[in-house]
């Protein structure tokens, strides 16, 4: 059966590449290069034809296609930031029409640098948001997830409970968990096919990625407190578009993802429509400790038995575009099915003890038969309107309907060598059997409303109302009794004015906001002793502000400051519990922080013939009422408000091209301080020690060296290489115990390498990557007891038109 699905994804993804084959023939395009006068690429410069909204900007090696719907003579104008506009007249006729501009570099400083059109990337890049953008145009060539690519970002850490498919633990400056807000083209990410962890989402399914820093602007109406992550899909061009992508690998891993669109310019109708689908054993090996026929623990490798992942997805979105009576107006719907075989918790502990021959080894039981499964499906509206001059109006809205189910019956004991070992009197391998069934439904709505109040001044009014309710039914326990029977309501409502400016011919952006966070929490329970259901309820609502400055002192250096009191209401899991192993806390205060960030950027890339850039943040988050996870020695546990914590540090990251011709370097660093400030609760006597799980210092490289027209004109072959530091961390608290006996995730260095080929046939991009994950086969922890993969493999075709 696995065979034959290996088959026909295959056979699909060579049909679906003929089929854009034969489509793609039919276009009319003007493909070129922008350089400057040292023949470097001009990254972000626009190109679009005169008299005619049809734009794009470059990427980063200065490439561009401009889509045509017929045969003609066009003017093509490409400008760029601190470069002489130049217009190009191109006469199309049949096929691709190959144009190379080169701009003249203006002698004046920014004053007078007109530039008539920027892509959405260079804009929040100059913007004066918090904000880091990551474009994955070369991503999607290579196996990395989307957690990797995040890992490899300065302030992130990714923390994993194994391979692809495991529970996640993301982390901005410190903070994490629903701390971060993870949002789709604007949307939040429950409401799309991935609602079920960001860090599996195929990285194919994504333009680009928004990582804003502790400052959230109000389009989102997110009650976020220490920052925002939003995913960012493909523009829809005009004519037939797409991709396709395969990936086989270790572990007996399948990912296939495709997605293709068209649009037509005369009727403005346009589809979008992809789906993905994953699957692997993550049978990887790891180091456990077994007792031998004597008793005594022994260091085993053995592979994993019971980890197994699949997932599969959809989404299909139809609209019209660039009317009179719309700007935008969409309808989408999808669908996302999870399932994880579950090989142990959260954290199933270590034994290191050299002198009998142990080290780092796996301690906990494993798991044989637990599970978890999910479904979502939903549909989301999208409609945005120019009213006039002044006035904009845009509105995202959706359903979503979303089913979890636990299943843990079993009274099987397994070792780690997959051997049931006893039959146990109880049932469950958390101790406790359950069977649970969860259904929620969920309504959001964003409205956001534009007024132009003068020229490069606006003002912004936001409403996010968002409504969740959640029953369940746990098959155990029969009648009404039941606590998953309780039907759980929660409402939220955020509520921003924001104002926006550019001084100065744009040397100084100034953005200052005030919101609202209200939320209104309501549990209907069967009450016992009064034989009747019973209604508890509970509002609060809270005010938050801040700003954003951003200053260009010269077309290379400029520097940024951004400021926000946030609040953060607690979710439906943190007040009512997942049903599984997080119990309710109907009385969780919403937690609030001060969060400031203090930016500079300073980059050559018009002065020398290297391109270089160099960057730093310093950063603050101060946290009071923190809603932590307290976790029991049996895995169960409750969120609780302790008094505060507070997050300092810095990052610092360079990158460098063209100290040799093809060579690309680039580097960041993190450290951060996040520390405990609790003057009264549970943790009042570990005040000023370290959150402890949390890495403080972390680091990642990277190289890539390329080469062109190997075997045949405009192929291009590509080596990379990664690398990434985390230092060592405790597990508890640094104060409790004495250190050398305590428990701590040691030091990790991880390298991945790999080769990409591509390879153009007429106007459809071929690529094939080969790369190799944990090159040196290093024993990876990213949260205690843990192991990660070892040395894996994997090859990947991509197709994209």
């Amino acid at each position: 059966m696995r065979l034959d699905l290996k088959c026909t994804l295959f056979f699909l993804l060579t049909c679906f590449s003929c089929l854009l084959y034969g489509q793609s023939n039919s276009q009319y395009r003007i493909v070129g290069r922008v350089s400057d006068s040292k023949n470097q690429p001009l990254i972000g410069a626009t190109v679009r034809l005169v008299n005619s909204e049809t734009g794009v900007t470059t990427d980063h090696e200065g490439e561009f296609i401009l889509r045509l719907k017929k045969t003609g003579t066009y003017q093509v104008e490409v400008a760029f930031f601190g470069f002489k506009k130049e217009i190009r007249t191109v006469m199309v006729k049949s096929g691709p029409v190959t144009v190379s501009v080169r701009l003249e570099e203006l002698v004046s400083e920014l004053d007078e640098v007109v530039v008539t059109a920027q892509s959405e990337a260079r804009q929040l890049e100059l913007s004066a948001k918090s904000v880091q953008v990551i474009e994955t145009r070369e991503l999607k060539l290579k196996s990395a997830d989307l957690g990797e690519v995040l890992t490899q970002t300065e302030g992130v850490n990714v923390q994993r409970a194994g391979g692809l498919g495991s529970g996640i633990r993301f982390s901005l400056n410190g903070l994490s968990g629903d701390q971060i807000r993870f949002f789709y083209d604007d949307i939040p990410l429950q409401f799309t096919p991935y609602a079920f962890g960001i860090a599996n989402i195929p990285v194919n399914m994504i333009d680009r990625i928004e990582v804003y820093k502790g400052v959230v602007p109000v389009h989102f109406g997110a009650d976020a407190l220490g920052g925002a992550v939003n995913l960012a899909s493909a523009e829809v061009y005009e004519g037939l578009a797409g991709s396709a992508s395969y990936q086989v690998g270790s572990f007996n891993t399948h990912r296939f993802t495709a997605s293709t669109s068209y649009a037509d310019k005369e009727s403005g109708f346009f589809v979008v429509a992809g789906g993905f689908y994953d699957d692997t054993d993550n049978n990887y090996k790891i180091d456990v400790a077994l007792p031998n026929e004597q008793g005594q623990l022994q260091q085993r490798t053995v592979r994993r038995f019971h980890d197994g992942y699949r997932a599969g997805g959809a989404n299909i979105r139809l609209g019209v575009r660039d009317k009179n009576w719309a700007k935008l107006l969409s309808v989408e719907g999808y669908y996302g099915d999870y399932r994880n075989e579950v090989q142990n918790s959260q954290s199933p502990g270590l034994i290191d003890q050299p002198t009998l021959g142990i080290e780092q080894a796996v301690a906990g039981n494993p798991f044989g038969e637990l599970v978890f499964n999910s479904f979502s499906t939903g549909i989301n509206a999208n409609y945005e309107i120019t009213l006039n001059k002044r006035w904009d109006f845009d509105l995202k809205a959706g359903y979503n309907f979303n089913e979890r189910v636990s299943i843990d019956t079993t009274r099987n004991r397994y070792n780690w060598l997959g051997e049931v070992i006893r039959i146990r009197s109880r049932s469950g391998e958390f101790g406790t059997a359950n069977h649970l069934e969860t259904v929620s439904e969920s309504l959001f709505a964003r409205q956001q409303i534009n007024y132009q109040i003068a020229e490069k001044q606006v003002l912004k009014l936001s409403l996010a109302p968002t409504y969740a309710y959640r029953t369940g039914d746990e098959l155990l326990i029969p009648g009404e009794v039941d606590p998953a029977l309780d039907d759980q309501f929660l409402a939220d409502l955020v509520t921003g004015v924001e104002y926006n400016a550019e001084l100065l011919n744009e040397r100084l952006q100034l953005i200052a906001f005030i919101k609202n966070y209200r939320q209104q929490i309501r549990i209907a329970s069967f009450d016992q002793s009064l034989d009747e259901i019973v209604n508890s309820e509970r509002i609060v609502s809270n005010y938050g502000a801040g700003n954003g400055l951003k200053y260009a002192w010269s077309p290379r250096f400029s520097t940024k400051f951004s400021y926000e009191f946030a609040y953060r209401l607690p979710r439906l899991d943190e007040v009512f519990g997942d049903g599984q192993l997080i119990f309710e806390n109907r009385e969780l205060r919403s937690e609030n922080s001060h969060n400031v960030n203090i930016q500079w950027v300073y980059t050559n890339r018009k002065k020398a013939s290297t391109d270089w850039q160099l960057s730093g943040n310093l950063f603050l988050r101060q946290i009071d009422d923190l809603i932590f996870l307290l976790v029991g020695a049996n895995d169960f546990g409750a969120f609780q408000n302790v008094a505060g914590a507070t997050s300092r540090g810095f990052e610092f990251s360079g990158s460098w091209d063209g100290l040799l011709k093809g060579l690309s370097l680039s580097s960041n660093v993190t450290f951060q301080r996040y520390v405990n400030t609790s003057e009264a609760g549970p943790f009042q006597r570990f005040s000023g020690d370290r959150i402890p799980n949390i890495p403080y210092l972390f680091a990642n490289s990277a190289a890539q060296y390329e080469l062109v027209d190997i075997l045949k004109k405009r192929d291009k072959l590509s080596a990379f290489w990664n690398v990434r530091y985390v230092n060592s961390f405790f597990v508890s608290w640094e104060s409790a115990g004495l250190q050398q006996f305590k428990a701590q995730v040691p030091n990790q260095i991880i390298h991945a390498a790999g080769f990409i080929y591509r390879m153009p046939v007429k106007n459809i991009q071929n690529a094939l990557s080969i790369e190799v994950q944990n090159l040196t086969d290093a024993k990876v922890f990213d949260l205690f007891g843990v192991q990660r993969p070892g040395r894996a493999f994997y090859i990947k075709s991509t197709i994209q038109f």
